[in-house]
């Protein structure tokens, strides 16, 4: 009997240990880690807050990020800011500034008593990361594997408001 009561202890006390370790190592996967030595320089980075002058054209913000001493083999891909994610685009104008459009959402979500017309709701993407209002993270690829750069000070320019109407338009 004693035999018994030692093997059902050790097996119990093993299923215990097994399962804290397992919310450990959930916990340490669930973890984003940054990159404090990215293979590039962040020159200047920047963002500024846009209106359209129609209520169609909506609003939103564009983040602007100057990169330099890119290394070989990195790829930018998506910019994390204020709980959303964006492609990293590069500038028309100027080579080495990548762009990330971040456009408010302006409809109601769809609530009706047939399912299929709420499924067309888009739910919010949420983020890895917590972010002040002025900070951002990129992500990149680098030979093969993806990592994340915190940028801690974005600074903020002045807002931009577009013209309500075409001035050629001759209504």
């Amino acid at each position: 009997m004693t035999a018994f009561k030692n093997s059902f202890f050790s097996i119990s006390l093993s299923l215990v240990l097994f399962s804290f370790s397992n919310c450990g190592g959930t916990q340490k996967a669930s973890e984003t880690e940054l990159e404090q030595n990215p293979p590039f320089t962040v020159a200047e980075a920047s963002f500024q807050k846009w209106v359209a002058g129609t209520q169609e054209g909506g609003s939103g913000v564009d983040v602007f990020i100057n990169i330099s001493n890119v290394s070989t083999g990195v790829v930018l891909q998506d910019l994390f800011f204020r709980n959303k994610k964006s492609q990293l685009n590069t500038s028309p104008t100027v080579r080495s500034q990548y762009i990330a459009h971040f456009k408010n959402s302006s409809s109601d979500p769809i609530m009706d008593i047939d399912p299929t017309k709420e499924a067309k709701n888009i739910p919010p993407e949420k983020t890895p990361f917590t972010l002040n209002q002025n900070e951002a993270v990129i992500s990149y690829d680098y030979n093969g594997t993806t990592a994340y750069f915190k940028i801690e000070q974005l600074e903020e320019k002045e807002m931009l408001a577009y013209p309500g109407g075409n001035p050629n338009d001759e209504n």
